[in-house]
């Protein structure tokens, strides 16, 4: 392959990918590819841009293709550690091109830096499975309307990307619909909101309409970085896609006059070159935010001023329920920690928790004992301070 003048710079493995550095290949990513193209070469490197039922469209380096992934697997260094992988909106894969009438076949899927993933949910049952939303991404924009700020979904959203391996940054959109709603808080009211729900993590105030407070966020799409957009259908994700783009590359609806939420117009994650050099992937509204198995650490980041509070209690078996000596209830009633926060703490670790348990019998019905003992110990508290108030 011939070196153009742009790409003279470029690390070799880089420049002989070159097309797809705009998809947000990285010296790594090259430098992975070419240790196992050097192995097979008839292996095409490329990026997934979307998924599309049992077929997967995948940008190359001269061409694209649309590949069936039946029996792709993890590319791990043990050559014969085999781990199937399903593929997803970012990841890097390799193609086997079809022979004949045989179609194209992604075999390999690199190994992921990281992976943001939600336990799938119907109708309040859980399915049973997860579902992954995207690979390899570097920054998650977490949006909230202003109009229709949640707390709670907000908590969970942050916990998600914090198990991601990503890095969470809140975009509270729609700021411009706050002045035509004399009720409505004021946006500096719901910026307060979102830093008390999500500590520690970057909030931006933006309006998709007027481009208002979109500048900073550009700092996170410069070349190599990911970024996805989280949030549920009508938040304004689609219209903060078209300002980062620059031009209309997304459908948008219109807001509903009786709640100020916008109608749901992305139906598939997809992959976006930007024109600051990094890759967005786009996602349809979620209607739930449910934490998957082993989320552990990601609740200890997302409720770090809880964590610290642990530990320090009188008793080591301490149920923060009002014992004498818990810390969490000193703090609370100090104003130092919030009891919703507390609370959100609580009801997430729980879910986590029943995850961990439901596939063990023993450990099930365990956690479910103790559940029963925390469930009558609270129903008796609640007769005693009935009786005496009486």
């Amino acid at each position: 392959m011939n070196s153009s003048p742009q790409n003279d710079n470029l690390d070799q493995p880089v420049a002989e990918l070159a097309n797809l550095v705009q998809y947000g290949l990285t010296e790594s990513v090259a430098a992975r590819f070419a240790s196992i193209t050097s192995k097979d070469s008839d292996l095409v490197p490329g990026r997934v841009a979307r998924v599309d039922g049992i077929s997967t469209f995948v940008h190359a380096d001269s061409v694209d293709y649309r590949a069936v992934s039946t029996y792709a697997r993890i590319a791990h260094d043990d050559e014969f550690e085999i781990e199937p992988a399903q593929p997803t909106v970012g990841d890097w894969v390799l193609i086997r091109p079809g022979q004949n009438q045989d179609p194209d076949e992604i075999e390999l899927v690199l190994p992921r830096s990281s992976l943001l993933a939600r336990k799938r949910v119907q109708r309040g049952k859980e399915e049973g499975d997860e579902q992954v939303l995207a690979a390899n991404i570097s920054t998650v924009f977490v949006v909230q309307a202003a109009t229709y700020f949640n707390p709670g979904r907000l908590e969970r959203e942050i916990a998600l990307v914090w198990g991601s391996g990503a890095t969470p940054v809140v975009v509270i959109s729609k700021t411009d619909l706050l002045m035509e709603d004399n009720d409505a808080p004021t946006e500096e009211e719901v910026i307060e909101q979102a830093r008390s729900s999500a500590p520690g993590v970057e909030v931006f105030a933006v309006s998709g309409i007027t481009g208002a407070g979109t500048d900073p966020l550009r700092e996170y799409t410069i070349a190599g970085s990911t970024v996805v957009l989280i949030g549920a259908s009508g938040v304004g994700k689609s219209t903060l896609v078209n300002q980062l783009m620059g031009h209309e590359a997304m459908e948008t609806g219109d807001i509903r006059e009786s709640d100020t939420r916008g109608r749901h117009t992305t139906v598939t994650r997809q992959l976006l070159p930007l024109p600051n050099g990094g890759v967005l992937i786009d996602t349809p509204g979620i209607r739930s935010i449910a934490l998957v198995s082993g989320s552990e650490e990601a609740l200890a980041k997302t409720f770090s001023e809880v964590e610290q509070y642990l530990g320090q209690c009188r008793f080591r078996d301490c149920g923060h329920n009002g014992e004498p000596g818990c810390a969490i209830g000193k703090a609370i009633k100090k104003g130092e920690l919030s009891a919703d926060r507390f609370e959100s703490y609580k009801r997430m670790g729980r879910e986590l928790e029943y995850e961990e348990t439901k596939h063990n019998p023993a450990v099930k019905t365990e956690h479910q004992r103790r559940m029963k003992v925390i469930a009558k110990n609270n129903r008796q508290r609640s007769r005693s301070g009935k009786r005496k108030n009486s």
